[in-house]
């Protein structure tokens, strides 16, 4: 199946633990709380029991659909990535693959953060769109991280 491959990659300062930083990031369930919804997250939902981990699944509600997502590295403090895909009838239109890095001590934290997503049969050609939604919706999310933890 032919893919295109749309990338992003950024940064940001947090002042707050490495362990806060993580911790906020990995709880799924309470994006809600702390996410901007004003561009594509609507909600986010566990689909598997346990606390979350490598293999957690969870579907992530957007105004372009539902996304399947999986959690495929979760390394405490230091690596969070994830895996998400839409699909239409079954065949995949898109698959996003954020991940995050973390360096800092108790008092601030470096946020490293790598997206890279891959858009399949006719969605390869809004890649000009997507790689701009996906700018727009990954700074969202560091700047809703941001603003979530160092509001208190």
């Amino acid at each position: 199946m032919a893919e295109s491959i749309v990338r992003f990659e950024s940064q940001v300062v947090i002042r707050r633990s490495v362990a806060d930083t993580f911790e906020r990031l990995a709880d799924l369930s309470a994006y809600r709380g702390w996410m901007h919804r004003n561009g594509l997250f609507r909600r986010c939902r566990l689909t598997s029991d346990g606390p979350v981990r490598a293999g957690t699944t969870y579907v992530d509600a957007t105004w372009m659909g539902t996304f399947e997502g999986e959690v495929t590295e979760f390394e405490p403090s230091e690596r969070l990535a994830f895996r998400e895909t839409l699909r239409l009838f079954g065949r995949p239109l898109m698959q996003a693959r954020p991940a995050y890095s973390f360096e800092g001590d108790e008092t601030s934290t470096t946020v490293h953060h790598v997206a890279a997503g891959s858009l399949y049969g006719a969605m390869r050609l809004m890649k000009p769109v997507a790689a701009w939604m996906a700018k727009g919706e990954r700074t969202r999310t560091l700047r809703s991280l941001q603003r979530s933890l160092e509001s208190g």
